[in-house]
């Protein structure tokens, strides 16, 4: 059975800026990647949404600064008095912008000699897993579209494919557990 490889959304990100020939973020391919590039990559529909928003979080940049810690310190109530820097991000330029948006409609168009994606369909039976996945954030921090992909992954899994769910997300990573689909960080530092 061929070793099948789901990514979520930031794992696919994380991909593309280690891919891309027209990002500043490119570095040396590791040994892990091009590891994850000799099997069938695939994406969660959801992902085709998801994506943009990842995007949109580079290319609107932040300002960074300080924000005051409001974490509760003590039993009586006591505040912690630290802070946290964040740097800022520049905005990306619109013609950036436009270069990561062709490159993500030609990879998940199917068009890209780069990287070859196929993008994995949800119906009615996909919402219907997530419905029952999405109970174990009660007790696990993930949100509903990473629910979406559990669900995508385990129907895969039930039709016989040999799917590991690509993540860096604790929280997807112990939902997946809990629904026995494997899971691999390859981005871990």
């Amino acid at each position: 059975m061929q070793q099948e490889y789901l990514m979520d959304t930031n794992a696919f990100f994380n991909l593309l800026k280690a891919m891309n020939p027209d990002s500043g973020d490119q570095d040396v391919l590791s040994e892990s990647i091009e590891e994850l590039l000799s099997h069938k990559l695939t994406v969660s529909s959801i992902t085709k949404v998801e994506i943009i928003s990842v995007l949109g979080k580079y290319a609107r940049g932040n300002q960074g600064g300080s924000q005051k810690c409001n974490c509760v310190i003590s039993q009586d109530g006591q505040l912690c008095q630290n802070s946290r820097y964040s740097k800022p991000r520049k905005k990306w330029n619109s013609r950036k912008t436009k270069a990561w948006l062709q490159f993500i409609d030609e990879i998940l168009g199917g068009r890209s000699k780069l990287l070859s994606i196929e993008v994995e369909p949800f119906d009615t039976n996909t919402i219907s897993e997530a419905q029952k996945i999405i109970m174990h954030a009660l007790t696990h921090n993930f949100a509903s579209m990473d629910a979406m992909i559990a669900a995508t992954a385990k129907i895969a899994s039930e039709n016989h494919r040999n799917v590991t769910v690509i993540t860096s997300d604790k929280g997807l990573k112990a939902c997946l557990g809990k629904c026995e689909i494997p899971c691999y960080d390859v981005f871990a530092s």
